[in-house]
């Protein structure tokens, strides 16, 4: 059996978990602002270099996926059109849909669960995974946390693996599948752009040893906001950002986006 595909990251990833913040009207209401052009929070031209994610809460994540549908035409690819484009040149989806957690069994008899299999076909690209609020009010183990991205990697998801500096990624990803995209979220203690670079390091040394095959991408998974990115910033140290409740704001958002964009 081929191994499942997975979406072509660019360079940057910017994500946007909303929690539980957000009413599921609030949500489509952001979405809607986000990715509308007169707003100038994502611009074409750059697609190849700087992506956009959106974890709505698990409500809301089918009406998204519908507005991203309708928006970005692209998406509604069918097996065929897909067969299509991967004997093109790959580009970079428009926009990535997550979802805050799932089970690491696709269908049966587990109330209350979120299922990978169900995910899936509602276009979820990206599934965010041992959360520290998951760890700490629901006691997730590093073993749970490596089922569920087996899963996710199995159902041609990202799983993105949330870590800290007393918790490493090595076992968590051995039962993922070895050519899957592999992202890891590090929350380092307080400190500086190269104590930073330094734990990445370690991360992408701990996952590359473990014999995977796939793409490797570390975020910084603090609270990011404006200032952190452009010279001497984190852009030198990780591939992406978690941006935190600043966020919640559009421009926020917008200012993010210009300041990575001054990098390219």
């Amino acid at each position: 059996m081929a191994p499942p595909e997975y979406p072509l990251l660019p360079k940057t990833l910017l994500v946007i978990s909303l929690k539980t913040y957000f009413t599921p009207s609030r949500t489509i209401t952001y979405l809607r602002s986000l990715i509308d052009p007169q707003n100038e929070i994502l611009r074409p031209d750059n697609r190849s270099q700087l992506l956009l994610a959106l974890i709505p809460d698990f409500l809301t994540i089918y009406p998204c996926s519908e507005i991203l549908q309708s928006h970005f035409p692209e998406l509604q690819t069918t097996e065929q059109q897909y067969q299509q484009q991967q004997n093109n040149q790959r580009q970079p989806p428009p926009f990535l849909l997550g979802a805050q957690d799932c089970f690491w069994k696709p269908l049966g008899p587990y109330t209350g669960e979120i299922s990978p299999s169900c995910l899936k076909d509602l276009n979820v690209s990206l599934v965010e995974l041992g959360h520290a609020e998951r760890r700490d009010i629901f006691h997730e183990t590093d073993e749970q946390v490596g089922r569920k991205a087996a899963a996710v990697s199995v159902h041609g998801m990202i799983p993105l693996v949330c870590v800290g500096e007393v918790s490493w990624p090595g076992s968590i990803m051995a039962d993922a599948v070895r050519t899957a995209v592999v992202e890891c979220a590090v929350q380092p203690v307080p400190a500086g752009v190269e104590h930073v670079a330094g734990v990445v390091e370690g991360i992408r040394r701990v996952v590359r040893g473990s014999g995977r095959e796939g793409d490797i991408r570390v975020l910084y998974g603090g609270s990011a906001g404006p200032g952190l990115w452009g010279k001497g910033g984190l852009g030198k140290a990780v591939d992406g950002m978690f941006l935190g409740r600043f966020a919640h704001e559009i421009e926020g958002v917008r200012k993010v986006v210009r300041e990575v964009e001054e990098t390219f």
